[in-house]
């Protein structure tokens, strides 16, 4: 294909194949689950390798899709400066990798079936994306491996979505091991199996809304239970007394 710039800026991932994206001053490499920025106004080409030519997913971001959408474009503009058009990118993890992915694939499938909130949905899957690659990705070299890493990755997420269901079969499969190994993993890095880890971080966050509004029954679904006998019986696990009794012993 021939050189040309277009009025929007790319965000590309290379599900198949290999070969290398082409600018004026130089080119970069790219193989298969690599991922690339360019932004709007530089001629560039894809250039396939005969034997292994590239799939190529497109994000395509205009910057009337940034306007009055505040915290999209300071994360688009830092997602600018992090990573130059001159190098790809790179998932830091296994796990990073499959939030991008996943980003990716859920703007495809909006993007075939529309309807109602369908631009919407778009924005909503382009920050995650984006907030995906600030978080969890790299310029230059090859994507990262090892399972100690995709955990080290998984562990970051943990911190910020404890609150909704996890399951150990799906954490194993998006580190790439097997849920025994994950669960010897998991327990060597942290001292805890994945349920005591993520119910301890459930029960901080309680208590936290607790001493916020004084609401049990608020602060069981907030942190991510869903059953509230068993909030009760994990926080006098991890406590040492009901929600009840920790509230009133705020108040003496």
């Amino acid at each position: 294909m021939a050189k040309g710039s277009w009025p929007f800026h790319k965000i590309c991932w290379v599900p198949v194949g290999r070969g290398f994206l082409e600018f004026e001053d130089g080119r970069v490499v790219l193989g298969t689950n690599s991922f690339a920025v360019i932004p709007m106004g530089y001629e560039h080409r894809f250039v396939d390798d005969p034997s292994e030519p590239m799939t190529l997913i497109i994000a395509c971001v205009t910057v009337a899709s940034l306007e009055g959408a505040e915290a999209l474009r300071l994360l688009f503009e830092t997602l600018i400066e992090r990573f130059p058009r001159n190098k790809a990118v790179r998932a830091r993890s296994a796990y990073h990798f499959s939030l991008m992915r996943d980003s990716f694939q859920g703007m495809l499938r909006e993007q075939s079936r529309g309807g109602q909130g369908h631009t919407a949905m778009l924005h909503a899957l382009l920050m995650q994306l984006v907030v995906a690659m600030v978080r969890g990705a790299e310029a230059g070299g090859e994507n990262a491996g090892g399972s100690e890493a995709a955990l080290e990755g998984l562990l970051d997420e943990l911190e910020n979505r404890f609150d909704r269901p996890v399951t150990l079969d799906d954490l194993a499969e998006r580190c790439g091991v097997s849920p025994r190994r994950f669960t010897q993993l998991f327990k060597s890095r942290t001292g805890y199996t994945l349920v005591e880890y993520v119910n301890r971080k459930r029960i901080e966050y309680a208590k936290e809304r607790l001493r916020e509004t004084g609401h049990v029954a608020y602060a069981c679904h907030e942190s991510g239970f869903q059953d509230l006998a068993y909030f009760y019986r994990s926080f006098k696990r991890y406590v040492g007394c009901t929600p009840g009794e920790y509230l009133r012993g705020m108040v003496q």
